[in-house]
This record gives C-alpha cells, sequence and structure tokens, in this order.
C-alpha cells in the first residue's frame, strides 16, 4: 500500500485533531478581525472615503485587501501553522504518530492539506463577512449608498488569487512549525518576517519574499489586468518544492 492509500484515513485524524481547538477560531477570526477594522474606519470616517455616486464598495474592499494582504494575511499563516503543529509538540505525541503504521509522507501531506484547506475556507469567509459588513453599513448608514451599489466582482476574484500567493507561505511557516517544538519561534520568525518585508516593500528585493507576495500580487491596483500574475507561479512553484524536501528532511528526522 502506498502513502495515497493512507491520505484520507490521516486527513480524517487531521480533522479530528482540530476539532474544538483554536485552529478552527484562528480561521474565522483573522477574516473577521480586518473586516471588522475597515468597518469601524468606513462608519467613523465615511464622509472621507465615500463620495456620493461613487460605488463605495470599492474604497471599502480596497481597505479590507490592503489590510489583509500585506499585515493580516501573513501573520494569521504564521500564527495558524504554529497552533497546528503545537497540537502534537505540547502533547510530545510525535513519537506516538511516528510509531504508526503509515507512511511519513501521508502524516505530512495530510497536515499541509488540512492547513491549506484551512487558509483557503478563511479567504471564502473573508468574502463573506465583507459582504454582510458592506450590507450592514447600507442599512445603518443609508447616506455612504452600500444599499445603491453591489459588491465589486474584483473582491472574490482577489482573494481566490491571494490563496495561491500565499501557497508558499504556507508551505514554508509549516515545515517550520514542525521543526521546532513550542509557539514562539514559529510564531516568531512569522512575525519577524512579516514586519520586515513589509517595511522594506518599497525596495524591489523584498518583492522575493513570500510573506510579501501577496501584497505584491495586487500590484497597488484594484484593476484586475494589472495584478502580477507571476506570483501566482512562484508561489505554486514553492509549494511543491517546498512539500517535496518537507517530506524529505521530515521523513529522515523521524527515523532518527
Amino acid at each position: 500500500m502506498n502513502a495515497a492509500t493512507y491520505l484520507i484515513p490521516s486527513l480524517a485524524m487531521e480533522r479530528l485533531k482540530i476539532k474544538g481547538t483554536l485552529v478552527v477560531w484562528l480561521a474565522v477570526f483573522a477574516p473577521v478581525f480586518v473586516v471588522i477594522v475597515a468597518f469601524v474606519a468606513g462608519y467613523a470616517d465615511g464622509e472621507k472615503f465615500y463620495r456620493s455616486g461613487v460605488n463605495p464598495w470599492i474604497n471599502f474592499c480596497e481597505h479590507i485587501l490592503a489590510g489583509w494582504s500585506l499585515f493580516i494575511f501573513p501573520l494569521y499563516v504564521s500564527l495558524l501553522s504554529a497552533l497546528y503543529a503545537g497540537i502534537e509538540h505540547q502533547n510530545r505525541a510525535w513519537g506516538y504518530v511516528y510509531s504508526l503504521p503509515v507512511p511519513k509522507s501521508s502524516i505530512y501531506l495530510s497536515k499541509l492539506l488540512v492547513l491549506s484547506v484551512l487558509v483557503a475556507l478563511s479567504h471564502v469567509a473573508l468574502v463573506v463577512f465583507a459582504l454582510c459588513a458592506g450590507s450592514l453599513m447600507g442599512m445603518l448608514k443609508p447616506a455612504y449608498g452600500f444599499q445603491d451599489f453591489t459588491m465589486p466582482a474584483f473582491m472574490p476574484v482577489a482573494c481566490i488569487n491571494l490563496f495561491v500567493c500565499g501557497l508558499g507561505l504556507i508551505v514554508i511557516q509549516l515545515f517550520i512549525s514542525l521543526w521546532y517544538p513550542g509557539f514562539i519561534i514559529p510564531a516568531g520568525l512569522g512575525l519577524f518576517a512579516t514586519l520586515a518585508s513589509a517595511i522594506a516593500r518599497s525596495f524591489p528585493v523584498s518583492h522575493f519574499s513570500p510573506y510579501l507576495w501577496p501584497f505584491v500580487f495586487l500590484n497597488n491596483t484594484l484593476q484586475v489586468h494589472d495584478w502580477n500574475y507571476s506570483i501566482l507561479m512562484w508561489s505554486f512553484t514553492v509549494y511543491l518544492l517546498g512539500a517535496a524536501i518537507s517530506l524529505f528532511i521530515v521523513g529522515r528526522r523521524s527515523n532518527r
């Protein structure tokens, strides 16, 4: 039997592990947080952001995407992967996990897939929460005109692409979280890389940082045809190569 045969049972086991944990709550809280910040800012100072006759959803979604891509998304992935790997680290369960009669590759791949699905669902939640928040704004502040327009099509399209842009970040942070026991080091490294990339974003060399790829992809514009689509290929390539390298390294470590 190969690793693929064990993958579905491994995925089911991972689902049970995260059920009711902070991992799931964080996957919901992260998109809620960035939407609430944009909502509060718009509610308090909407006169500065929203002009009469102009779709207010455009500015509202722009604020959400900017905050999400530059800071919240990479920080969220760093915290999420650290919490997820911490389930085994805290319970000192790695010895038991590696003693199971299943390929080590299926253990790693199941974790990578579950983490990827959680991040994907967070982007779905981001669109849903943004839609709900904008609709609520239309009821509470009808002068802003949210009720007269609809959410622009670029919002869900951007979220799909931002998820792909984050694949490289996901595989990197998962490896760090699996390699280092505890929460502080993986989360701290992710925080440092996120802040360093954000501060240095005006320098071209910073665009090679996977922690900045979601922001670089948007290219400071809401015009879909002007987005930096080459980032998608970079991220997907890092995801595949990172998974292969992680499988090799984690497998060797588990055999010691």
